[in-house]
């Protein structure tokens, strides 16, 4: 067996899996650790490999939500996990304004596709300054798949 995801023991993994024999990916969400910061989902193999993970915060404040990391394997690319990650963190926050950073190759492509589906543009820009409290995330929450619109 590959390490555990963050938060899980090897057993408590190894049980979490039994639990779910026909499950093939498991959605954890990590909250931030004292209310404020970062917010982190990743989606992981029945190993623990985490193949998808998104990072991202949010403030009331300024109804700004801002995208700070998306990544999904190669080989788990193009199967709409990219895209139910993001429609995750964006649940009770779809009137917020979203921004993310300057990304790689292949987010440069998947935010415009994205922006069609949800409704958002996702400019580039950073974080408002409310949002850079915190840090840390809370113990991982074992979270159902999201759905595709």
């Amino acid at each position: 067996m590959a390490v555990p995801p963050a938060g899980f023991t090897e057993g408590s993994w190894r049980l979490t899996t039994a639990l779910r024999p026909r499950t093939t990916d498991f959605w954890l969400y990590y909250a931030p650790n004292n209310g404020g910061g970062a917010h982190q989902l990743r989606v992981c193999d029945r190993t623990g490999y985490d193949f998808g993970r998104l990072t991202w915060r949010s403030c009331a404040e300024c109804r700004r939500g801002h995208i700070m990391k998306i990544r999904v394997t190669d080989d788990w690319q193009r199967q709409g996990y990219g895209t139910r990650m993001m429609l995750r963190a964006m649940r009770g926050l779809e009137s917020y304004a979203w921004t993310t950073t300057p990304q790689f190759e292949d987010g440069q492509q998947f935010f415009p596709a994205l922006s069609a589906t949800v409704g958002a543009g996702f400019p580039v820009a950073s974080a408002c300054a409310h949002a850079a409290r915190g840090g840390g995330f809370a113990r991982p929450r074992l979270e159902g798949r999201p759905d595709l619109p």
